[in-house]
């Protein structure tokens, strides 16, 4: 599922402003880094690459690795009949424990249990 761009906030944060410093790419001397804005809801944040003749395998993955460094994880979408590349950064997702439900599924077993013993008490000659 993809977010799109709507945040009219153009500021950069730190963290963009790191990830444009260190893009680079030996092919393309003249390509232009720009930021795209934030995602909805302010969970990451979209950078343009324009003017782009060529593009590896190798760019990518050190784009990715750039990206990864500050915490994101990346998607990027080339365009290469317009010479542009679309990189959406985004935090990393944690992955959410199931412990909070093992705790809930114990005590709900507890009750359950407790509320057993005490029909069979109450129901005993």
């Amino acid at each position: 599922m993809s977010r799109s761009v709507f945040n009219r906030n153009r500021t950069r944060s730190a963290i963009a402003e790191k990830i444009i410093n260190k893009m680079e790419d030996d092919e393309n001397p003249d390509m232009e880094i720009n930021f795209g804005g934030y995602m909805h809801g302010g969970k990451g944040f979209a950078l343009q690459v324009s003017n782009m003749d060529k593009i590896s395998e190798y760019t990518t993955t050190a784009w990715k690795n750039i990206i990864h460094a500050q915490g994101l994880t990346s998607r990027i979408i080339t365009d290469m009949l317009e010479g542009t590349v679309k990189i959406q950064c985004e935090p990393i997702q944690k992955r959410q424990s199931n412990k909070k439900y093992f705790y809930s599924l114990v005590y709900l077993s507890v009750c359950i249990f407790l509320i057993y013993k005490l029909w069979t008490r109450h129901h005993q000659p």
